[in-house]
């Protein structure tokens, strides 16, 4: 009898393979779990440093939105190389960590505030390793005046153009932001495609653009605004039942603060304003200012007239009913040169022959802020309704308001309430110069856009490539 005191050599040879094997097979585990590791930690990491280029972008543009509202700032001293009316400036060597480094160029179009300002902020992250491919972040922004007019039409709640032939454009009355030269009056051959529509809401039905031409842009707090078969948004030429996508946004943002009359000595109307009158009246006396204040219960009339034939500043305090017009001849007048602001916590209702401010088409009327009219009501609903006579030329400012604009003629101006309903086929045109009202008002983001693709950076690459 044998007995055997070793395996058979195959089987050893087979327990060597099925160890090779194995090891094969948890040494490419181990190394695919590296890789894993490794990949998730660059995914990681660059995500990181995607977070550090925006950073990077904002700053470029907190540095020129700073630059644009400081008065009196000294660009060429702060760095920034000026060509024409703009202005860019890099800013590099930004420590990361890891061996990153970060850069960032701005872009100021306009950066003297003759027309609104745009900003292009560019940033660049080099990460530590030959191997690795930089970040880019690149964004726009348009800047606005932080006026309570900023924009055309500005609404809380809903903006809604119930007409069937209905648009919104733009001009400016005085693009050289000078008083003392002549306004510059509304026409086909002025006009721009800068009409601005603003809703905070987040509503779906925020604005409801139908039938209307939107040639411009309309921004609301979270939703898209609804366009009809024949409505637009967009710059000239776009087609009807389209919206031009680079001019829509949903992150837009207005204060809707209250306003009060002016503290100032009054002269003493003595009731309500019902039969026809011019003011100021003889007795009435001026302020330093210039203007003559002036305080009344009302304005209630049918088939009269009110006429401004100088500066006045007109204060209504009956909280139920500020202004009732009527009458097929009741009418509201500014005359030309003339100048109205109105200060009212009751309803208001001009029709009739309507608000007439100045001449009695577009080209003619006085500008939009000759006829200012504030509803300084702080709770509940104010009711104001206005038509026009064949043109209406105003800036209207209710926060409270409930705002309907009557009309098939042209509406030149600003409106800003909490809700907005343009009936008939007016053509509302925003006054660019409005931008401006106020004085020395600083700049503010009005539409903040990241450029993500190669078609939208195409339009900056050689302007930032310094």
């Amino acid at each position: 009898m044998k007995v055997r005191l070793f395996p058979h050599r195959s089987r050893r040879g087979t327990l060597l393979i099925v160890a090779m094997l194995l090891s094969a097979v948890i040494g490419i585990s181990i190394v695919s779990f590296l890789n894993l590791g490794r990949t998730g930690m660059e995914i990681s990491n660059r995500a990181l440093y995607h977070n550090g280029a925006i950073n990077l972008a904002e700053n470029g543009l907190e540095h020129a939105v700073y630059a644009v509202n400081k008065v009196g700032y000294d660009w060429t001293g702060a760095g920034w190389s000026v060509s024409g009316a703009n202005a860019r400036q890099k800013w590099s060597g930004y420590p990361l960590g890891s061996s990153a480094t970060g850069e960032v160029r701005a872009v100021v179009y306009n950066y003297s505030g003759a027309a609104a300002p745009k900003v292009i902020s560019r940033a660049l992250v080099t990460l530590g390793g030959g191997t690795s491919r930089p970040i880019e972040k690149w964004i726009e922004v348009q800047l606005r005046k932080t006026s309570r007019f900023a924009n055309g039409l500005v609404a809380r709640q809903s903006i809604t153009f119930s007409g069937n032939n209905a648009s919104v454009d733009s001009w400016n009355s005085d693009p050289d932001n000078n008083p003392a030269t002549a306004a510059i009056g509304y026409s086909a051959g002025v006009r721009h495609d800068n009409g601005s529509v603003g809703c905070v809401s987040v509503s779906v039905s925020s604005v409801l653009i139908n039938q209307a031409d939107i040639w411009g842009f309309v921004a609301t707090g979270g939703a898209l605004p609804s366009v009809g078969s024949n409505g637009l948004v967009g710059p000239f030429g776009t087609p009807s039942g389209t919206m031009d996508m680079n001019r829509i946004s949903t992150d837009f943002t207005a204060n809707f603060d209250p306003v009060t009359a002016p503290t100032a000595t009054y002269n003493l109307y003595g009731g309500a304003i019902t039969t026809t009158v011019s003011l100021p009246r003889a007795a009435d006396t001026v302020s330093a200012d210039g203007y003559y204040y002036i305080r009344a219960d009302s304005i209630n009339f049918t088939n009269k007239t009110l006429t401004i034939t100088g500066k006045v500043v007109l204060e209504l305090t009956n909280t139920l009913t500020s202004i009732d017009i009527g009458g097929g001849s009741g009418a509201l007048n500014v005359n030309a040169g003339a100048e109205l602001q109105v200060y009212a916590a009751g309803d208001v209702k001009i029709s009739g022959q309507g608000l007439l401010n100045g001449g009695t088409t577009a080209a003619t009327a006085n500008q939009p802020v000759k006829c200012q009219i504030y509803g300084t009501k702080t709770s509940g609903v104010q009711d104001i309704q206005i038509a026009g006579n064949g043109v209406l030329s105003a800036v209207v400012y209710a926060p409270q308001g409930s705002v309907k604009i009557n009309g098939n003629g042209d509406v030149c101006g600003s409106i800003v309430a909490n809700d907005i309903t343009c009936v008939g086929n007016a053509f509302f045109h925003y006054d660019e110069s409005l931008a401006n009202f106020g004085g020395n008002n600083p700049y503010r983001v009005s539409r903040w856009r990241e450029l993500t693709s190669a078609a939208d950076r195409s339009a900056y690459l050689s302007v930032t490539a310094f």
